[in-house]
């Protein structure tokens, strides 16, 4: 049993009404179930229950087990003073106020419906990675685009939240933390943390004053990530030289990373630590200014346009140090700048508009997104298998955070397509 069914199960009522008594001997009616409080505090605030005839409001507490009252130390809180009703699924304990008068308690483990009983247990404890997935073709468009809208939603609120914790850690300086975060997620997936790290062990201030000298910005970055500590050809011995004279000017420290955190597995030469590394060096000595490139002025074409830069004579034919690539190597594929920007412009574009309070930046987020071709991956096929029709990164990204975050999660309760499985009615319309 969990406490998100109990607050569905109590929201949508689905429980016999007739003839409620407290756990003590107190007649409910019910009046109004209240609003849902997604903040810190009691549950449901601005409920109205009739005691023996006599109209409370108040707030209402959901748990499990009654006993939770006081593990959670409720006790003795006083914003729970105004708890008028305590729900549970089973009553163990008797639970009072700070005052110490007692809570009265609805007990709900045999009044909960059958049919919605059954339906939730179904449904949370199948092994499915989808748990709903026998009934997704019943359900409207409607529904699966509310479903979309919302998952979207909570992605880029997840991601700007994200974002702001390392905002606040650069003392909200944007520039610095558009940076950091091009660069997390210049690292993909495999790279993404050590890129990060290399970003904060290698400030933006530094690198400006090398703006225009591709050279040195690409000894800075080399020799901050570990690549320098034991060169092996005439380029990196140059790069090696160059980084140890700006290190000591700087004050930097090459040891925070070393190599053996690059992580090769399974990846395609082109894609190599080294070859991105030399990329995003390209990306910082051609960006005016990465806030400006990405957030404020931020436009899918310009974008790709930074993002498509050609090598370097040595990096078209070598794809590590002293390793020649059999083939020329040219710049990032679409499909990596497009990956680039969806968990760069667009998380940026909704961190500033959720800590500015301007709505423009979370529209052009949406703008961009659905520009953007979907991303193919084994999530995204499952929907599609299952008769969705994912046309944009819009789609593609709403429907990875719902499989993540909501379905493997077994949310079903804050998903508007598992509430509607629940609902106790013979004719469900989905």
């Amino acid at each position: 049993m969990t406490e998100d069914f109990l607050q569905y199960v109590w929201q949508f009522q689905q429980f016999d009404k007739s003839n409620l008594l407290s756990k003590e001997n107190h007649n409910l009616s019910i009046l109004k179930v209240g609003q849902k409080n997604f903040d810190a505090g009691p549950d449901f605030s601005n409920a109205r229950i009739m005691f023996d005839g006599v109209e409370w409001a108040g707030q209402v507490e959901i748990h499990c087990n009654s006993s939770e009252w006081i593990n959670h130390k409720h006790q003795s809180d006083l914003s729970y003073d105004n708890v008028i009703l305590h729900v549970v699924w089973n009553h163990n304990e008797v639970i009072r106020r700070v005052n110490g008068s007692i809570v009265p308690t609805l007990e709900l483990k045999n009044i909960v419906f059958e049919d919605t009983l059954n339906n939730y247990r179904n449904l949370v404890l199948n092994k499915k990675d989808i748990p709903c997935d026998t009934f997704f073709k019943e359900f409207s468009e409607i529904s699966k685009l509310s479903m979309l809208d919302k998952a979207l939603a909570n992605r880029l609120e997840r991601k700007a939240n994200e974002i702001n914790a390392i905002l606040i850690k650069n003392k909200q300086d944007w520039e610095e933390t558009s940076y950091q975060i091009l660069a997390r997620n210049f690292g993909f997936k495999l790279n993404s943390e050590v890129f990060l790290r290399l970003a904060e062990v290698l400030p933006l201030k530094i690198i400006k004053k090398h703006q225009g000298n591709l050279f040195q910005i690409e000894a800075l970055c080399f020799g901050q990530a570990g690549f320098l500590n034991d060169s092996v050809d005439d380029y990196s011995k140059k790069l090696e030289a160059e980084y140890n004279y700006l290190a000591n000017k700087y004050g930097l420290q090459s040891l925070s990373i070393s190599k053996h955190q690059w992580k090769y597995l399974r990846t395609r030469p082109s894609n190599f630590p080294s070859i991105r590394l030399h990329q995003f060096a390209s990306i910082i000595n051609n960006s005016r200014s990465f806030f400006l490139d990405f957030v404020l002025n931020a436009q899918k074409e310009n974008i790709i346009k930074l993002l498509q830069i050609l090598p370097s004579k040595y990096w078209q034919t070598h794809y590590d140090f002293d390793k020649k690539s059999k083939v020329l190597l040219k710049g990032i594929g679409i499909s990596s700048i497009e990956n680039v920007i969806i968990n760069t412009t667009v998380s940026l574009l909704a961190a500033y508009s959720f800590s500015t309070g301007l709505p423009e930046y979370f529209e052009r987020a949406i703008e961009i997104l659905g520009k953007l071709k979907p991303e193919k991956n084994t999530i995204t096929e499952k929907w599609e298998n299952l008769g969705l029709k994912i046309k944009s990164s819009f789609d593609s990204q709403a429907v990875i955070e719902q499989y993540n975050e909501f379905c493997t999660k077994k949310r079903c309760m804050e998903c508007s397509l598992g509430s509607s499985i629940l609902k106790s009615i013979s004719n469900r319309n989905y």
